[in-house]
C-alpha cells in the first residue's frame, strides 16, 4: 500500500503527462537494454554469449535516441541523490510527458544503461585497451564495486521484468475479449509502477555518479532504500504477472465461447457454400493456410469449394492402421480423389506444437499424409481444437467428421468406423451412405476380412472352407491346428487357416507364434501382424458403425456376434470360426471346438446331408453350456452408447455388467 505522500506525488506526476504522440517499440528497446546489461557483466565473454541480438539497432527513431541521451547526459548525468531525488524524478517525467504511459520507464531504464554500460564498458576495458590500462594508472577501480555491482543487478533484473509485464499490458490493449474496466484498473497501476521504476532508477543513478565522482557510493540510508525498492519492484511485478495471467484466461475463455457460437452460427445456417465454414475451422488470416501433402504446395481453402471434406481428427500419436487405410483409400483414385477430400486436423494445443520435438513430430506426420493439412502449426486455433472437443465429443481416438458440399455437417457422425470396414464404397460418407451399406450386409466371412486377407475372400467365395482361429494358449493353438488339418485331409476338404492371434499381442509375439504354427506345414497362410490387428480394429469398427446407424444390441444379430468375438478375445483361450462363405458359420471356445474336432467319428456322418460347417455347429451346440463365465468388453460409441442388456450367446441368460476404467497410455 502506498504512503499517502507517495499518491500525492504521483498525483503531481500524472499531471506532467502530455498528449500520447510518441510512439515506439517497447519489446525492441527493452531487448537493446537486456543486451547492453549481460554484455557488462564482468564474468560474461562476449565469444560465449549466444543470445545477444542487439534487436531494433538502426531501427530507432533519431529523436528518440536524442531524447534518451538527453535523460542520460543532461538530467542522471547530474544526478547526487539526497534532496534531488524528488526534483530528477520529475525532471525525468517532464522530459517524457509526450510519451504514452508504457513507455516512460522503458526510455528512463535505457537512459540508465547508457551511463551503466559506459561505466562497466570502461572496466573491463582496462585489462585489454591500451587507453583504458593507461587511465587505470590514475583512476583505481573503488573498493565498493562488486557491492554496488551486485546491488545493482538485482534491481534492474526486477525492473526488466516489470517492465516486460507492462510491455505484455500493451499487447492485451489490442484484444477486443479484455474488459475495458480491467484494462483502465491496470493503466492506473502503470502510473504507480511508472513512479517507482524511475524512483529506483534515480536512486541507482546516484549510487553510480557517487562511485564514478568519488570512489564510493552513498550513504547506508540510501543503499538500505535500494534494497526496500528490490523488494517492492519484485512484489509489483507478481502481483502484475497474476493479473495478467487472469486477464489473458478470461480474455482466451471469451473468445473461445465467441469461436465456439460462431460456428454453431454458421453450420445452423449452412446449405449454399462450405468455404466459409472451413475458413472459420482452418483459418481466414492467410490467402494459403493448407499444405498438400501429394504436390508439397501451398493450397487456397477455395479449391475445397463445393467438394465433400472428410475432416480427420487426430492428436499426433494416432493409429497407424487407421492411416494406411485411409492413405489405401485417399490414393485408390489416383493422384487425387475428384469428389472429396482429407484435411487433418491434429488435436493438439498450439503451444504444444511450438516445442520443438512436437513441432519434428508434427512435420513428419504432415509429410507422411498425401492430403492437406496446416502448412504452419501456428495457424491451428486453440479454440477451434476446444470447440470441436466439446461439441463433436472428440477425445482421444482419431474420428472423421464429413462437411458436405453445401458446408453441411453430418451431425453425430464420425464416417472414420464406415471407412475402416468399406473403403470408397463409404462414399458420400452420411449417415444415410451408412445405413445401405448395413441394409446389404450380413455377419459372414467377407464382412470380417474385406481388405485384410483379399486370398481368403476370394478363397470363401468358391465356396470353400475358411477357418479363423486365434487366442494366447499356443498349445491349444498347436493342438487345434494339426487336428483340424487332418481332418481336412482324411474329409478330403479345401481348407484354408487363418491364425487371427488377440487384440493385445505384440509383433514380437504374434511372429514367434507365426514361426511355431507354420512349421512343417506346406501352403500354409500367415497373416502378418498389421493384418492381425486390421481384423480386431474391424470387429470394433463394426461394433461402432452398427451402433451409430440406430442399431440396438438388445435386437441385431450383427453386434451380437461383435460382443462373441470380444468374448473370445477376452477370454484368453483358444477360439475358431469356421466357415463356408455362406452366412452359416460354426463358431465356439477352444476347449468345445477342439473336443468337437477330436470326436469327429461321432458326427462325421452328418456331413454329406448337412454340410461340413452345419455338422460342427449341431454336434457342438449338443454339448451345453461351458462351466466358465464368458466376458466381454466393448468401448463407448460417440454417441455414448453402451448395452442396457446382453444374453449370454451359450447359456441365454442374462448377462450382468461391469465397468472397467483403462489407461490409453501415450
Amino acid at each position: 500500500m502506498a504512503a499517502p505522500q507517495d499518491n500525492a506525488v504521483i498525483k503531481q506526476i500524472e499531471a506532467t503527462h502530455g498528449p500520447d504522440d510518441s510512439q515506439f517499440s517497447i519489446k525492441s528497446l527493452l531487448s537493446v537494454i537486456q543486451d547492453i546489461i549481460i554484455l557488462s557483466k564482468p564474468d560474461n565473454k562476449r565469444d560465449d554469449i549466444q543470445d545477444i541480438s542487439n534487436k531494433g539497432i538502426g531501427s530507432f527513431d533519431d529523436k528518440l535516441v536524442l531524447k534518451i541521451n538527453n535523460i542520460s547526459w543532461e538530467i542522471l548525468g547530474n544526478c547526487s541523490g539526497g534532496e534531488q531525488t524528488n526534483k530528477t524524478i520529475f525532471d525525468v517525467f517532464n522530459a517524457l510527458s509526450s510519451f504514452f504511459w508504457s513507455g516512460k520507464a522503458v526510455l528512463a531504464l535505457a537512459a540508465f544503461a547508457v551511463n551503466y554500460g559506459e561505466f562497466w564498458l570502461l572496466e573491463q576495458l582496462r585489462t585489454t585497451d591500451p587507453v583504458a590500462q593507461s587511465l587505470a594508472l590514475l583512476e583505481q577501480l573503488p573498493s565498493e564495486t562488486v557491492t554496488f555491482r551486485n546491488m545493482a543487478d538485482k534491481l534492474i533484473t526486477n525492473i526488466l521484468d516489470l517492465l516486460k509485464y507492462i510491455s505484455s499490458y500493451e499487447d492485451l490493449r489490442s484484444n477486443n475479449y479484455v474488459e475495458p474496466n480491467t484494462l483502465k484498473d491496470m493503466t492506473i497501476q502503470i502510473h504507480t509502477y511508472n513512479y517507482w521504476i524511475i524512483r529506483s532508477i534515480v536512486a541507482c543513478q546516484s549510487q553510480l555518479t557517487s562511485l564514478k565522482t568519488y570512489g564510493y557510493t552513498s550513504s547506508s540510508t540510501e543503499s538500505s532504500d535500494i534494497t526496500d525498492l528490490v523488494e517492492k519492484l519484485y512484489q509489483f511485478g507478481l502481483s502484475m504477472r497474476n493479473q495478467l495471467d487472469s486477464c489473458r484466461e478470461q480474455a482466451d475463455e471469451k473468445r473461445i465461447e465467441a469461436v465456439k457460437q460462431n460456428l454453431k452460427k454458421l453450420f445452423d445456417i449452412s446449405g449454399k457454400d462450405n468455404v466459409t465454414i472451413l475458413k472459420a475451422l482452418i483459418s481466414d488470416k492467410e490467402d494459403k493456410p493448407l499444405y498438400d501433402g501429394t504436390s508439397g504446395e501451398r493450397v487456397k481453402i477455395d479449391t475445397l469449394k463445393r467438394k465433400t471434406v472428410l475432416l480427420y481428427l487426430s492428436e499426433l500419436k494416432h493409429s497407424t492402421l487407421e492411416l494406411s487405410v485411409l492413405i489405401d483409400m485417399y490414393q485408390q483414385s489416383g493422384p487425387k480423389p475428384e469428389d472429396y477430400e482429407i484435411v487433418w486436423l491434429p488435436m493438439v494445443e498450439r503451444s504444444s506444437l511450438l516445442k520443438p520435438e512436437k513441432k519434428k513430430t508434427f512435420t513428419d506426420i504432415k509429410n507422411s499424409m498425401p492430403w492437406l493439412t496446416f502448412h504452419d502449426v501456428s495457424l491451428l486455433d486453440t479454440a477451434v481444437v476446444k470447440y470441436i472437443k466439446s461439441e463433436w465429443q472428440f477425445s482421444r481416438r482419431s474420428m472423421i467428421k464429413v462437411v458436405d458440399g453445401q458446408g453441411r455437417l453430418l451431425v453425430d457422425h464420425d464416417a472414420m468406423h464406415m471407412i475402416l470396414i468399406w473403403g470408397n464404397l463409404a462414399k458420400p460418407f452420411s449417415g444415410k451412405a451408412e445405413q445401405t451399406l448395413w441394409e446389404k450386409e450380413n455377419w459372414r466371412v467377407e464382412l470380417l476380412l474385406n481388405k485384410i486377407v483379399p486370398s481368403a475372400i476370394q478363397w470363401a467365395g468358391k465356396g470353400k472352407l475358411i477357418c479363423l482361429y486365434g487366442g494366447e494358449d499356443l498349445e491349444w493353438i498347436q493342438k487345434f491346428k494339426t487336428t483340424i488339418l487332418a481332418i481336412s485331409r482324411v474329409a478330403n476338404l479345401p481348407l484354408m487357416t487363418l491364425f487371427m492371434g488377440a487384440s493385445n499381442m505384440s509383433n514380437e509375439i504374434v511372429n514367434k507364434y507365426n514361426a511355431v504354427i507354420s512349421a512343417n506345414e506346406v501352403n500354409c497362410t500367415i497373416v502378418s501382424y498389421t493384418e492381425m490387428m486390421q481384423f480386431w480394429a474391424r470387429i470394433e469398427s463394426i461394433w461402432h458403425s452398427r451402433v451409430q446407424s440406430g442399431m440396438l444390441p438388445e435386437s441385431d444379430e450383427i453386434i451380437r456376434e461383435v460382443f462373441k468375438m470380444r468374448s473370445f478375445d477376452c477370454s484368453r483361450r483358444g477360439w475358431a470360426i469356421i466357415s463356408d462363405g455362406s452366412e452359416e458359420m460354426a463358431k465356439g471356445m477352444g476347449d468345445a471346438m477342439l473336443k468337437c474336432l477330436s470326436e469327429y467319428s461321432m458326427w462325421m456322418g452328418n456331413i454329406e446331408k448337412k454340410g461340413f460347417v452345419a455338422a460342427i455347429k449341431d454336434y457342438i451346440s449338443s454339448f451345453g453350456t461351458s462351466d466358465l463365465r464368458n466376458t466381454f468388453s466393448v468401448t463407448t460409441t460417440k454417441l455414448g452408447e453402451l448395452p442396457h442388456k446382453m444374453v449370454c450367446f451359450e447359456c441365454r441368460r442374462e448377462m450382468k455388467m461391469s465397468i472397467r476404467f483403462t489407461c490409453c497410455g501415450d
